[in-house]
């Protein structure tokens, strides 16, 4: 579960002082799915960075499972993102020289796990995208879509508790989209995720069974009901 408790992140850019994030209060359970929405420059990457431990507050705590994130040296913090955390980006992030298990297995190098354990693992998981066919080809001969499967792949491949994404279908068209989502919102089910994502895309904060809408550095956040009606 993460805790935030005012949570303010500042910047300063030559004279301004500009508050990404100004006294955020939020809680996020196990196993949560909720969309983060807002317009730009209004602190949505900055709170997800706050979540992935990428980046610290200037003020105020960040807890995941009872342990500050911010207090964390950055040693401890690597640990935390390795072993607990995945995560998903609109660019995709792939070693262009790298086969699509070669990528997923780059997760598992830090944790130490062995040669043989890691290809069959990476194997899995690229499987479990709908990609076993594909793992001895290199992102240049894949397509958008299945690059960003790859990713996932390599997010989920760690087993961790969280998967944060970042505007993960931001460069696909619409139906490679919704292939995509369908792709996250069954593992999410499948693995128990807690699951953040940020997108501009509200077809698909619309489905979203919570929405966190962030402007000028301050969260309102809105549930869904049986109905699907956010209330």
């Amino acid at each position: 579960m993460y805790e935030l408790r005012g949570v303010t992140k500042r910047y300063t850019r030559g004279k301004p002082t500009v508050h990404a994030l100004d006294g955020v209060d939020l809680t996020i359970g196990d196993g949560d799915r909720l969309v983060i929405q807002g317009p730009t420059g209004g602190g949505k990457s900055t709170l997800l960075q706050m979540l992935g431990g990428l980046d610290k507050p200037t003020e105020g705590s960040v807890e995941l499972d009872g342990t500050d994130l911010a207090k964390l040296s950055e040693a401890k913090l690597t640990r935390v993102r390795s072993e607990n955390i995945g995560f998903v980006f609109q660019s995709f992030n792939l070693i262009p020289t790298l086969t699509a298990q070669e990528n997923v297995e780059t997760a598992l190098v830090p944790l130490g796990v062995k040669t043989g354990e890691r290809r069959e693992r990476a194997a899995q998981a690229l499987e479990s995208v709908g990609l076993g066919e594909r793992l001895r080809h290199l992102p240049s001969e894949m397509s958008g879509g299945q690059q960003q499967r790859v990713a996932i792949a390599r997010a989920l491949v760690k087993r961790p508790k969280v998967l944060l994404a970042d505007e993960p279908t931001g460069n696909l068209d619409e139906s490679m989209r919704d292939e995509i989502m369908d792709v996250l919102e069954r593992l999410w089910k499948e693995h128990g995720l807690t699951f953040v994502m940020v997108t501009h895309d509200s077809s698909i904060a619309k489905k979203a069974p919570r929405l966190v809408t962030i402007r000028k550095g301050r969260v309102t956040v809105t549930e869904r009901d049986a109905r699907g009606a956010l209330s």
